[in-house]
């Protein structure tokens, strides 16, 4: 048994040092699995759309790759938090974006849209490396080393392709957002079949070109959607808040020196406490108010540390509805922006990845570093998410680890 085991590690030394000689040479060195990597981001994707309406093209990729069964956005579950953390991979907590829009303290004023990113995103890091990105109507990423296109779609991605041979296209279609918030989650054939087409003439294309086995893809949602028209918690909180003897401010032209508390109401309510206006008797006082409210959360400084939020930025309290519920209910559009709707679609198919697979959890976090591991590069220390090892080969790191080197 000792001579067979002796064997069997001698001759994968000698696999690993015929065919990753550069990693043992150099510790940082990684091997690139991809000629590209195209990233697909659907706003507001739901993942129970695979099942519920048909898509030939996006299933077939799923199908054919690894699907992530219980991927998580970032909390909140709002676009402009989960697009920036899914092109840093890091947390709000790091990334400056804590929401849609934010209250800012130190001016006493509400800020939006935010665009102040604070950590490298995928086009700087790549533009680092003398590696190219397209990126095709991301709002993101206008200054930030990315070649860009105003408008998605098959034209704009085949001159991208044509013109720049980029390592990194990013591909976003915020149409399945703007339908789903128009007619809830339920009314998506139409827009989604067009979006699903888009996604086939790309294949096409990249097949007739020789150039689709050399592809991965990964596609992605910052977040799901809920119809709005679900049973209501608690629809006016605000007048209720100012009944119980707190000043609310909503927009700028109502914050005055009298002002307790502003507040954001985005799928959930995010409120922010003015500098000096609440002494602890009166802290406690609000939440209780707030933890009063039948089918409701209240997530406070501990809780949303938990979440990987930024209490000073995002809120001192934030009042979310439990799943099945909205805070306030509409006449059937859709709504994000609350815990239930952190559920998001994940999946990965192509060059480097596994095949005909489902994986558990993973988070929008992850989604850079992997794509770094694809294109040959070491994980920024910034970076909070993890290469999703379900999806690709193990890493010569973990190989290394096996053959006690």
């Amino acid at each position: 048994m000792k001579l067979e085991t002796t064997i069997l590690l001698s001759l994968l030394t000698i696999l690993l040092l015929t065919n990753i000689g550069p990693f043992i040479g150099h510790a940082s060195a990684k091997t690139r699995q991809s000629d590209r990597v195209v990233l697909i981001l659907l706003d507001s994707f739901s993942p129970h759309y695979m099942a519920m309406y048909d898509l030939p093209n996006l299933r077939k990729l799923s199908n054919e790759g690894v699907w992530y069964a219980r991927a998580q956005g970032v909390f909140p579950a709002n676009t402009t938090a989960n697009h920036t953390s899914i092109l840093t991979g890091a947390y709000p907590n790091k990334t400056g974006i804590p929401n849609n829009s934010r209250y800012d303290r130190s001016i006493d004023r509400l800020r939006s849209p935010l665009r102040d990113i604070q950590v490298p995103t995928l086009p700087e890091i790549l533009a680092e490396h003398n590696l190219v990105t397209v990126e095709l109507a991301h709002f993101l990423l206008e200054g930030r080393q990315a070649i860009s296109y105003k408008e998605h779609g098959p034209a704009n991605f085949i001159d991208a392709l044509e013109t720049h041979d980029p390592d990194l296209i990013i591909y976003l279609d915020m149409n399945v957002d703007t339908q789903g918030h128009r007619r809830g989650p339920y009314n998506m054939q139409e827009v989604l079949s067009k979006t699903d087409a888009d996604i086939g003439e790309i294949i096409d294309y990249l097949a007739k070109q020789g150039k689709l086995e050399g592809t991965t893809f990964i596609v992605a949602s910052d977040h799901s959607m809920i119809e709005n028209s679900l049973p209501e918690t608690t629809p006016k909180l605000l007048e209720d808040l100012k009944r119980a003897g707190f000043s609310v401010a909503t927009t700028n032209q109502q914050i005055r020196p009298s002002t307790d508390l502003v507040a954001i109401t985005a799928g959930s309510i995010f409120l922010y406490i003015r500098e000096g206006r609440l002494d602890q008797t009166r802290y406690d006082e609000l939440l209780a108010f707030l933890k009063a409210i039948p089918n409701t959360d209240v997530f406070t400084k501990d809780e949303l540390v938990d979440k990987h939020a930024d209490p000073y930025a995002v809120g001192d309290m934030v009042v979310a509805p439990r799943p099945g519920y909205v805070l306030s209910s509409g006449s059937g559009g859709g709504i994000h922006g609350v815990p239930e709707t952190q559920h998001t679609t994940l999946f990965l198919s192509g060059a480097g990845i596994r095949e005909g697979e489902v994986q558990g959890r993973a988070n929008t976090v992850d989604i850079a570093p992997t794509i770094l591991h694809l294109l040959g590069l070491e994980t920024p220390e910034h970076m909070d998410g993890e290469i999703l090892q379900g999806a690709v080969p193990a890493s010569l790191l973990n190989w290394r680890s096996i053959l006690g080197l």
